[in-house]
């Protein structure tokens, strides 16, 4: 055994020996430690505690459930996008040729409905400012999607050198001024969108 570990535990054993005689053989008379506890104070200390904690939970319970609702509208603004998105490429893909045009108006009247849709309960559940706001652009909205299905089915009217909308069994054909219309109508609602999202999270 190392000459250091020996030591060690001399060492140790001497420490406890004269720890044991401290607490057997002295009497430490000068210090008394009192303690006086007033029970108003602890009950009063007790409830301050059980509110604070019962607050905080309703606190967090509330805060979550708005975030649950605010996550709620903000999917259903989601979808939205990501037929406005489905409308933009098509669009997009084929330049405005040869497309299904049942389809497209089907997917102009979805993304109107939903819209109608989750502003009817966005606008019933904010308050304030923002509804004031929700409102307004709920109104630009409406214009928006109004000029978006009249590019998307109004036909020219009278003789011209060539129509804004051809369709032959079917298959729409737009002029290349009409696709640039849609595409800007389209990028005009995908930015309402984005400030009623912003406006959502705020409320």
């Amino acid at each position: 055994m190392k000459r250091r570990t020996i030591i060690e535990i001399i060492s140790a054993v001497i420490l406890l020996s004269i720890g044991w005689m401290i607490g057997n053989k002295w009497q430490i008379a000068a210090c008394e430690l009192e303690l006086k506890f007033n029970i108003v104070d602890v009950l009063t200390l007790i409830v301050t505690i059980a509110m604070g904690l019962y607050i905080a939970r309703v606190l967090e319970k509330d805060v979550q459930d708005k975030r649950i609702e605010k996550d709620m509208y903000l999917s259903k603004i989601n979808v939205i996008e990501s037929i406005c998105d489905e409308l933009e490429n098509k669009f997009q893909a084929s330049n405005g040729k040869g497309l299904d045009y049942k389809e497209i108006v089907n997917l102009e009247h979805r993304i109107k409905t939903k819209k109608n849709t989750i502003f009817k309960y966005i606008l019933e559940n904010s308050h304030g400012k923002i509804n004031d706001k929700l409102k307004n652009h709920d109104e630009k909205l409406k214009g928006d999607f109004k000029d978006l299905r009249n590019n998307l089915t109004q036909t020219t009217v009278g003789e011209v050198e060539q129509q804004d909308i051809e369709i032959v069994n079917n298959r729409a054909t737009y002029s290349n001024e009409r696709t640039t219309c849609i595409l800007s109508s389209l990028n005009t609602i995908s930015n309402s969108l984005l400030e009623v999202k912003v406006l959502v999270n705020k409320m």
